[in-house]
């Protein structure tokens, strides 16, 4: 599983591999002026070009309420004489306080570092905020452990040692700026979504609190979730039938509904591991109780790794079809594959 990192030196580390890793492998841009309309400062600025991820990092903000690493991020415009924000993943330094969106998560297993964000989006507008953003963009919450029995939730963005992390990060900040201009243009205003936000909401009420962490597993394919539950998404939309719909929820990744009634439930699992399994064939068997009696039940998984064949029987025993995902190509162009 993951856990908060909490300690200020392994803070600092790793926030250096993040800087080293973005720094190896876009380009150097000069000073630029960045920020919201607001307010705005002078920064080096790195980017691999016109249209594309933008990085600043400014260092600890010591005069902040609670001091962080500032780390901004934003697409592109080198004409632009201010660079505009799309999103800061800032770091907490002396706590881990909530309040700062940003947060390092390390797995257990591997070692490995996760920059995580909360999903907590501000823009001062109408329709922006954490559960609209998760809806929109059907990102994963993943459960970190922060000791004493207590959890955090956040969007695993990216592995810091990833050659791909520059990627990760381009992916999720591309989400966050069209997520702001669908609020903006009022495409996110419709009483459809509202009603998706307000049983987000419900779903998240009904089960806060009861915490409990993702024991054994693997995390090689966790910032990847998203990813595939979009390819899912866009591959059902565009075969829908008369009256279906595609939707996720708090609970469920991804699921469709004919005239009102679910007909189709999936769950998107990034490993093999016999607790993930086991957790699976549960949320797709307890969901698939809303809808009718042939609800089709899809299990989504990496396409490398071998199911034990004592859960494949019970898989194919209780009618659970299986999707095979994987990931094509290498750094900035790695993408997601459907079988």
């Amino acid at each position: 599983m993951l856990s908060l990192l909490e300690e200020t030196n392994g803070k600092k580390v790793a926030q250096a591999v993040l800087e080293g890793n973005l720094k190896s492998v876009l380009k150097s841009r000069g000073t630029h002026n960045v920020g919201f309309p607001a307010v705005n400062v002078d920064v080096d600025l790195y980017s691999e070009g016109y249209g594309e991820l933008w990085v600043a990092f400014g260092g600890v903000s010591k005069d902040a309420a609670i001091p962080r690493y500032w780390n901004a991020y934003g697409v592109y415009e080198p004409h632009q004489s201010t660079q505009s924000i799309t999103v800061e993943i800032n770091i907490a330094l002396t706590s881990n306080s909530a309040q700062v969106a940003g947060f390092f998560a390390k797995d257990n297993e591997t070692g490995d570092i996760f920059l995580m964000h909360s999903g907590k989006i501000g823009g001062g507008r109408s329709g922006i905020g954490k559960s609209a953003f998760l809806v929109w963009s059907k990102a994963k919450l993943v459960e970190v452990s922060a000791g004493d029995r207590q959890f955090r939730s956040g969007i695993a963005v990216g592995k810091i040692s990833d050659p791909d992390l520059a990627g990760r990060i381009w992916t999720f900040v591309q989400g966050v700026f069209r997520f702001k201009e669908q609020a903006a243009s009022g495409a996110l205003s419709t009483d459809a979504f509202k009603q998706q936000v307000e049983e987000f909401e419900r779903y998240s009420k009904e089960f806060s609190g009861k915490k409990r962490g993702s024991h054994g597993g693997r995390f090689e394919y966790l910032t990847y979730h998203g990813d595939i539950v979009q390819k899912l998404y866009d591959e059902k939309t565009l075969r829908l039938a008369k009256g279906e719909k595609v939707c996720n929820s708090n609970l469920i990744d991804l699921f469709v509904k004919r005239n009102g009634v679910l007909s189709e439930v999936y769950e998107v699992k990034t490993g093999v591991g016999r607790q993930m399994l086991y957790t699976a064939i549960g949320q797709l068997l307890t969901h698939a109780t809303n809808g009718r009696d042939d609800v089709a039940k899809v299990l989504v998984l990496p396409s490398e790794e071998e199911i034990p064949a004592d859960i494949g029987r019970a898989i194919s025993h209780l009618g659970i079809s299986i999707r095979r995902f994987r990931l094509k190509g290498v750094g900035p162009n790695r993408t997601v594959e459907l079988a």
